[in-house]
């Protein structure tokens, strides 16, 4: 079962906030990935995508930095339930997913406790 699109974007959100893909990439992903995602029965997703896309918008138009939106990003990859959805945990090695995603989490928790 492929991931929830709310879930694609949060995982996109969190390999932009490691560093391991640049605001650029993460906005040429997001734009296609959410293309009429308001035909979608995902509210969810929906939501999400409206509010990445005015915080974008407020970035590219001057009114917030990108150390800004990236602290509006934070609590979207930190807070969220997963319902109803099976996603399978696959680790290999160290730099499994999983291991990124807790040490992302640790530091959010230390950074902006």
């Amino acid at each position: 079962m492929a991931p929830s699109l709310d879930n694609e974007i949060r995982d996109q959100l969190i390999n932009y906030l490691l560093g391991d893909i640049s605001l650029v990439e993460f906005e040429e992903w997001f734009v296609s990935a959410s293309w009429n995602v308001n035909l979608s029965k995902n509210q969810a997703a929906i939501n999400l995508v409206y509010e990445i896309e005015l915080w974008l918008s407020e970035y590219s138009d001057g009114f917030r930095s990108e150390d800004e939106l990236k602290n509006l990003f934070r609590p979207l990859v930190k807070h969220y339930n997963i319902s109803n959805e099976f996603i399978p945990v696959v680790q290999s090695g160290s730099n499994s997913r999983f291991e990124m995603w807790s040490m992302l989490l640790q530091s959010f928790d230390i950074l902006y406790s």
